[in-house]
């Protein structure tokens, strides 16, 4: 680069020289900001998307069969299953954690859309900061088990697949409570106790 204490010294500075100077730094920083820096080490999948990274610690099945409500669990008659279901941990460019994704978008424990879409609510699930590859897995284990369960006394945005439509009905209803939620569920036969 073009020594800046000698420009800064000179009586005149030139303004071809200025320009050039300019435009080079334009350029360097233009360059820096296209460069990821990798969250760890090894071999993992990961892709680039609208300015983050998101390292896959997921790749399986998804099963959705239980329902919990008034400290009682309930199996769902027809699980919910999706097959490859994968969760993502999205970092910036300079590789510092931002929160998890999912691939495709299916459950009840999903924050509001944003512009890079819903964000998965770790609500009470515990992990640590996932600054290696093992960590990463660890939590979205722990995620993907934790999907298992509908709360239906603590939904987040409820997201599923239009082949179960009478679930989604009921569950999508902003305007009836969790007490009327759970009593059409009862009717349509869509649970049954655990005993």
């Amino acid at each position: 680069m073009i020594d800046t204490m000698l420009i800064s010294k000179a009586k005149v500075k030139s303004k071809i020289i200025e320009k050039i100077d300019s435009s080079w730094r334009e350029f360097v920083d233009g360059l820096k900001a296209g460069i990821f820096t990798v969250p760890f080490q090894g071999e993992y999948n990961c892709l680039v998307k609208d300015n983050v990274m998101l390292v896959e610690g997921y790749s399986g099945l998804l099963l959705i069969d239980k329902l919990y409500y008034n400290h009682k669990t309930y199996l769902l008659k027809a699980p919910i299953k999706f097959y490859p279901f994968k969760i993502y941990g999205v970092y910036d460019q300079r590789s510092s954690f931002e929160h998890f994704v999912s691939e495709p978008e299916i459950g009840f424990h999903y924050l509001g859309l944003s512009d890079k879409g819903h964000s998965i609510c770790t609500g009470d699930i515990q992990y640590l900061n996932p600054e290696s590859l093992g960590l990463l897995k660890e939590a979205a284990l722990k995620i993907v088990k934790s999907f298992r369960v509908i709360n239906l006394e603590s939904l987040g945005t409820v997201l599923l697949p239009e082949r179960y439509p009478s679930l989604k009905n009921i569950l999508l209803n902003k305007e009836e409570d969790t007490k009327r939620k759970f009593t059409k569920l009862l009717e349509a036969n869509l649970i049954e106790e655990i005993i």
